[in-house]
Order: structure tokens, then sequence, then C-alpha cells
């Protein structure tokens, strides 16, 4: 079992039906905060740890931040760990600070803020933390193993403002 994940941790994400996709920790929020990337590849359980770093290359499938409570419990077991590819698009995020009219917008990290302008305001998500589970059960349901609902829309990268959009 990992004590600490890093970024460029790469895991395995048990399907539940003899197969395997694969993760990566592409970023950090704060000491406890975890961006994982789901890579839109699957192989036979038994091949999954020895071509993870393959899935790499896949493209993405879901971002989210997340906590490492699967890690931790030994669910997703980290069998590699490989440099994040420099296209992840992490996002920037919008939060409200002291009232209402006070939106900055602010990077991936957490790190880097500045004030929002009323477009980006606008357009811009609030953070969101999700358990891994969610992430599991998503990357389940693109394989048609669970029903998927709505909740997932939010895992899949699509069209979102990333923190080199906004912070270069």
């Amino acid at each position: 079992m990992v004590s600490r994940l890093s970024v460029g941790d790469v895991f395995v994400v048990p399907t539940g039906d003899g197969r395997a996709g694969v993760g990566q920790v592409v970023g950090l929020y704060g000491k406890d905060a975890y961006y994982f990337a789901i890579f839109d590849a699957v192989f036979p359980a038994a091949e999954a740890e020895s071509r993870a770093v393959d899935a790499l290359s896949a493209p993405l499938l879901f971002l989210a931040l997340s906590l490492d409570a699967k890690v931790h419990a030994g669910h997703w077991s980290v069998v590699s760990h490989a440099e994040v590819r420099a296209s992840i698009p992490l996002p920037a995020y919008k939060e409200v600070v002291s009232s209402p009219e006070n939106v900055e917008v602010v990077d991936f990290s957490g790190t880097r803020r500045r004030s929002a302008t009323r477009l980006e305001a606008a357009a811009l998500r609030e953070r969101k933390v999700v358990a891994p589970v969610r992430l599991e059960r998503a990357f389940r349901a693109s394989l048609g193993l669970e029903p998927w609902i709505d909740a997932f829309d939010d895992l899949l990268v699509r069209g979102q403002v990333t923190s080199s959009d906004i912070f270069g």
C-alpha cells in the first residue's frame, strides 16, 4: 500500500468483471485531494499492471478532484509512476469570496487566483470533490457494466476552461 500518493502515480481500477482500467494522479489540491485521470483503456485484470503505462497514451475519459480512499483501502493499486501528459486539461474554478459580487478565478491547485471577469464568473464551475467510488462507477458505466447516471456527466472532459487558459 502507498503511504501517500504523488503526481505521476499510475494505478489500476478493477471493473469487477475480470478486467481493469488505468488511472493516474495528474494534480494536487491542498495536501489531501488529488486530480485523478481515468483513461479510455481496459485490459484483462492479469495484464493491467504490466500494461498500465501503455494506457496513459489512450484518450482521457474522466478527470475529477477526489480523495485517496480507494488506494488506501487497497481497491486501487499503484503500479507505476510516469510523467503526466502536458495536455491534461487541469481545470480552473470560480470561488465566491466574502460576498456574491466578489468572484475570483482559481487554478486547479488553489495557489493562483485573481478577480474573475463577468464572463469567467458565468462560465466557470465551482470546485467539487467527488468520492473515488464515483469515478469507479462511471468507468464501469462507460463499459456497460452498470447504468449511466447524470452525476457521471461532470466527470467527462469536455469544453472545460483550464488553468492554462486562464493563467497561461
